[in-house]
């Protein structure tokens, strides 16, 4: 299984009883993931930014921890 699109090589293979065109694609923006890339813009990028990780939090949960 590719470990970025999650497919199966035999899905691809016409030989192994796939299909060359088993999927098709799609364009999805995720409010998430944009969000996180833009505040991934901010973290400095000299060696203090380096394992730096980016969440999501509900907005809930964040305003009651101060």
């Amino acid at each position: 299984m590719c470990p970025e699109c999650q497919t199966r090589l035999a899905e691809w293979d016409p030989q192994r009883g796939g299909d060359r065109h088993a999927y098709v694609t799609d364009t999805l923006r995720c409010p998430g993931c944009e969000l996180i890339e833009q505040e991934r813009d901010q973290v400095p990028t000299d060696s203090s930014g380096y394992g730096v990780k980016i969440q999501l939090l509900p907005r809930a949960e964040h305003h009651e921890h101060p």
